[in-house]
């Protein structure tokens, strides 16, 4: 029909939802941290196969944080999709870095790995600082990760696989959101799970998790009163 949407992913309620709503209201778990932020983020980690994650305001923020914890500062350059939504891109930005975008390979639609080393080749010819790479698995089709990750890893440049549309997608028996350096994951209201908004940086190095939750709850310090 002309006029019928197809919804990118729609929830679906299990029917579970309000028991545990109201669970969290009861034990006044209201807050924004607390035990069933704790169980959410063991849960997902688990999944995707990684060591640690940090539940954050959403996607968006994950890479912000990403960029932030991977030191990438104004002059730099951070190469990315040229075909993704345009909040891959944003934190780029924020940081006052230069986005270099490569175009997609015909199989997936997601990034050309012979685009990506030739741009890899120019910028550094160049002399420019590329201080990371992001890839997409755009609409949850995984992108090339093992030609990507061997470029990056020929020149040095860590990945942060952007995997907010992937949560559940495989590449060669290994989940979405576990290859790079660090992952990242959506749960907005048109992704495969939804908590409304919300996201997740994934990694195994837990110092990056640890790192990405002190910046998300104002880098407050470790204090027993109020400082």
């Amino acid at each position: 029909m002309a006029n019928s949407r197809i919804y990118l992913s729609s929830p679906h309620m299990s029917g579970n939802e309000m028991k545990y709503i109201e669970e969290a209201f009861e034990q006044n778990w209201i807050a924004p941290l607390g035990p069933n932020v704790d169980e959410f983020e063991k849960t997902m980690a688990s999944y995707c196969g990684v060591g640690s994650a940090a539940a954050l305001s959403s996607g968006t923020a994950a890479i912000h944080l990403a960029l932030i914890i991977l030191g990438v500062k104004p002059g730099d350059e951070v190469i990315a999709s040229s075909f993704t939504f345009s909040a891959t891109v944003n934190p780029i930005v924020y940081q006052g870095a230069t986005p270099v975008f490569v175009d997609s390979e015909k199989g997936s639609w997601n990034m050309d790995p012979q685009l990506l080393e030739e741009a890899v080749k120019d910028r550094l010819g160049k002399g420019k600082q590329v201080k990371a790479i992001i890839p997409v698995h755009l609409y949850g089709m995984p992108a090339n990760m093992d030609d990507i990750l061997s470029i990056a890893q020929r020149y040095d440049i860590p990945v942060i696989e952007d995997a907010a549309e992937a949560l559940g997608s495989q590449f060669k028996g290994q989940r979405a959101g576990s290859f790079g350096k660090i992952g990242i994951l959506s749960f907005n209201g048109n992704k495969i799970l939804s908590t409304s908004g919300g996201g997740m940086l994934l990694s195994d190095d837990k110092s990056i998790t640890e790192k990405a939750r002190f910046l998300s709850t104002q880098a407050r310090d470790k204090a027993a009163w109020y400082q």
